[in-house]
């Protein structure tokens, strides 16, 4: 009949509805339990993202090669240490040594410093490996009385041609650190005033070539030199 054809058609298309408003819904709550992650960030995002990790890539390129080089200086260091037998980076060593008197020369007694040090980046005066060394022979000098201030002379070997020096005063309990002064290769100084020694002949020895001689009595002794 007609009236049951208009309401089969109605069933339908209530039917076709519902069925649409479910397939929405079903993709709406698929879309909303989706992960983040899986989302595709907006552009600007993306590039964002990847500045910031270009600056902690670099950053800890930077910090890296900042504990490489450090490193590297510390096992070079110690390497030169073993190589001379060091067992700190920089170490004053002290002995001495009777000569025999000979048919031209009578016996003489002669102390030695060493200062030796290992340090990296090695300075222009240093071995490959970091390692530098000054030597120190202190013998008999030209002064017969202490007053002179030249009974002793420092005889040093260097590998640079200026040198800076420190003397330290000991005598009758008084002990004191002088001011360091600079003295150059193929020269006789005193230490009282650090000027170069007017030779009158005197000078027990013939001072090698490069070397430096400092001049002091028996109260004054090295305490330290560094090439300048």
């Amino acid at each position: 009949m007609p009236g049951d054809d208009s309401s089969s058609k109605k069933v339908t298309v209530v039917v076709a509805v519902i069925g649409a408003i479910a397939t929405l819904g079903a993709a709406f709550f698929s879309n909303w339990n989706k992960p983040k992650e899986q989302s595709s960030p907006p552009q600007a995002i993306q590039q964002t993202s990847s500045g910031a990790g270009a600056i902690n890539v670099g950053r800890d390129a930077v910090i890296n090669n900042i504990k490489s080089a450090s490193e590297e200086a510390a096992e070079r260091v110690q390497a030169c240490e073993m190589q001379h037998g060091l067992k700190t980076a920089s170490t004053r060593t002290e002995s001495s040594e009777t000569i025999p008197a000979t048919s031209s020369d009578r016996a003489q007694f002669v102390e030695h410093i060493d200062f030796r040090s290992c340090a990296w980046p090695k300075s222009q005066y240093a071995d490959g490996d970091g390692y530098l060394e000054i030597r120190v022979r202190t013998v008999q000098g030209p002064g017969e009385y202490e007053a002179t201030g030249t009974t002793s002379a420092d005889r040093i070997t260097a590998p640079c041609q200026q040198l800076i020096v420190a003397y330290q005063l000991g005598t009758q309990g008084v002990y004191e650190n002088e001011a360091p002064f600079t003295i150059n290769a193929d020269t006789v100084v005193t230490q009282e005033d650090g000027k170069v020694w007017k030779n009158d002949g005197s000078l027990p020895f013939y001072p090698g070539a490069g070397e430096f001689v400092v001049l002091h009595n028996s109260h004054y002794g090295l305490g330290s030199a560094q090439c300048k």
